[in-house]
């Protein structure tokens, strides 16, 4: 007696589909005790902590989960979601015995040797681990892991620098980027804190810094801190195209008036580049002072320069609308009569989409 072959060959298909269907299971099962476990973890550093002193019973099970942190990757990486959440370290009265029970827990020590590791997962996380508890040493042997082949922990390490939050934080930052260990990007967007200022402040006087100062402009306009003001108008002054480019920008985004003057006269800066970022950088200060020159502006070479000095004026309100009719009517220039047009034209719509809106929100809030 002979077996069909199609007979076979569907009962293995139902067995392939039967141990495929177990593994699935099998998988959502043990996933799901993963997780119940991570649950439990992460509810059990924030029971440990409590809302007032932290008693012995309580160091007693911290240590406990510093010590899983220390040695389990899973346990790692809930002490991280619980960070990345804003929901540890304290911030009170806690901070001192909570950063005890992670010491003596060996945390410290693991995340240290953990820097050194040959998995570029495991140096990642430590970094930030070490980082957003804030533990003594972090910056230091952070550091070391900007000149790292991975460029994964590089940006794993420049954003712990950033969660460091301090002057020595903004150092390594600073010299990272400047011995092209960092993008200067990337480390533009972390150097942004009133930590980083002071070094930025340095660093922009500091020959050896001279082939970033176009980034140093960048990252001290994102500061917002009015000591940046002075040496940006410097540069806007005596820099390099680059470096004028994002020194104007920069006094833009701080927004003195005290910083019109330079832009106005950055208006007839050789670069067009410079002269379109000037105007951008005075349409945010709202300063008056600087219609006529860009009402010149209207009639520049690059269409680029023209249509930053019309959205200037329409962003100065009355005597910027008020010169932007007079282009529109009178001008010689038939560019510059087209450009205040168009702008004129986008201050209407938008006028209009504010009336709409208006009119839409008070029936709601009725």
């Amino acid at each position: 007696m002979t077996i069909d072959s199609s007979f076979l060959f569907a009962f293995a298909s139902v067995g392939l589909l039967a141990g495929l269907v177990a593994l699935v299971l099998a998988k959502r099962l043990v996933r799901g005790a993963a997780e119940r476990r991570s649950r439990l973890r992460r509810v059990g550093w924030m029971k440990a902590l409590g809302t007032g002193a932290v008693s012995d019973m309580h160091m007693g099970e911290l240590r406990s989960l510093a010590r899983a942190a220390a040695t389990h990757r899973p346990a790692q990486e809930d002490l991280l979601a619980l960070i990345s959440a804003g929901r540890l370290p304290p911030r009170d009265e806690r901070r001192a015995p909570f950063e005890r029970a992670l010491i003596r827990g060996g945390l410290q020590r693991s995340l240290r040797a953990a820097c050194a590791s040959r998995n570029a997962v495991t140096r990642g996380r430590a970094a930030l681990v070490w980082a957003g508890l804030g533990l003594m040493g972090a910056e230091r042997t952070i550091a070391r892991l900007t000149t790292d082949p991975d460029p994964d922990v590089r940006a794993a390490v420049a954003q712990a620098l950033e969660a460091c939050g301090s002057e020595e934080a903004a150092w390594a930052l600073l010299r990272a980027m400047r011995d092209e260990q960092l993008d200067p990007q990337r480390a533009v967007e972390r150097l942004t804190g009133d930590w980083a200022v002071t070094p930025l402040l340095t660093a922009v006087h500091d020959q050896s810094f001279a082939h970033v100062r176009q980034w140093l402009a960048e990252a001290l306009g994102l500061t917002g801190d009015a000591r940046a003001e002075g040496p940006l108008m410097q540069l806007l002054a005596k820099g390099d195209e680059q470096e004028r480019i994002r020194a104007a920008r920069a006094l833009g985004r701080l927004g003195s008036e005290s910083s019109s003057g330079p832009l106005v006269i950055a208006l007839s800066d050789d670069s067009a580049a410079v002269r379109g970022q000037a105007a951008r950088a005075l349409s945010q200060l709202r300063d008056e002072r600087g219609v006529y020159a860009l009402v010149k502006l209207l009639g520049d070479q690059s269409w680029w320069v023209r249509a930053r000095a019309a959205e200037a004026l329409g962003a100065l309100g009355g005597p910027g609308l008020a010169a932007l009719r007079w282009c529109a009517e009178t001008h010689e220039d038939p560019y510059a009569r087209e450009r205040a047009l168009e702008a004129l034209s986008q201050v209407l719509v938008e006028a209009e989409a504010e009336v709409v809106a208006e009119a839409v929100a008070e029936p709601a809030a009725a």
